[in-house]
């Protein structure tokens, strides 16, 4: 039996985030991939079907590590609004730290038909604490009637400025914050 080198596995995910940049995903081949990992094409078959299933992996977990903290890093007992300005600034901080990461999800997640069903279901599924946030902004009278797509469209903002200005500071993110509150508000 073959033992799975975790090693290899971890280069070629990293190929994959560092040629979705360079590459583009419609030009990253599975062979591209190898190469750039420093491992033979057969091997990324022996853990994934194709470039589809590898994709779609890497977005499921990259997904799930982005998210990671959230939790602690809304503060309950504050007001929606603050609780709005802390999930933005959160989503912000993991931007700057994982940005091939960041981009990774963004780029894929505008080129749909590059990933399976299950992983278009679970980028849609929202659980745990944004999930709750959006819940608390539906339900209340001091924001407006909008669907949760709205919403998340209103939270990815900041990272599409982050996009094109690195390095912008935390007092105009801080102005970005309140735009979206002010635009969602009653």
């Amino acid at each position: 039996m073959r033992k799975t080198d975790v090693n290899k596995i971890h280069a070629i995910k990293e190929s994959v985030l560092t040629l979705s940049q360079s590459e583009g995903l419609s030009n990253m081949t599975t062979a591209k991939i190898a190469k750039n990992a420093g491992v033979s094409p057969a091997t990324i078959y022996l853990h994934y079907q194709d470039k589809t299933d590898l994709l779609s992996r890497l977005y499921e977990e990259v997904k799930i590590n982005l998210h990671v903290g959230l939790a602690e890093a809304i503060d309950h007992d504050q007001n929606i609004d603050s609780q709005i300005k802390q999930a933005i600034a959160y989503t912000v901080t993991q931007y700057r730290k994982y940005p091939d990461q960041a981009y990774f999800m963004g780029t894929l997640w505008s080129n749909q038909e590059m990933l399976d069903e299950h992983a278009i279901e679970f980028g849609n599924t929202m659980e745990g604490p944004l999930a709750d946030l959006f819940e608390r902004i539906q339900v209340s009278d001091e924001y407006v009637d909008i669907s949760r797509d709205v919403l998340e469209t209103f939270f990815t903002v900041p990272t599409l400025i982050l996009k094109r200005e690195p390095d912008i500071t935390q007092e105009e993110l801080g102005k970005i914050s309140n735009m979206i509150i002010k635009a969602i508000r009653r």
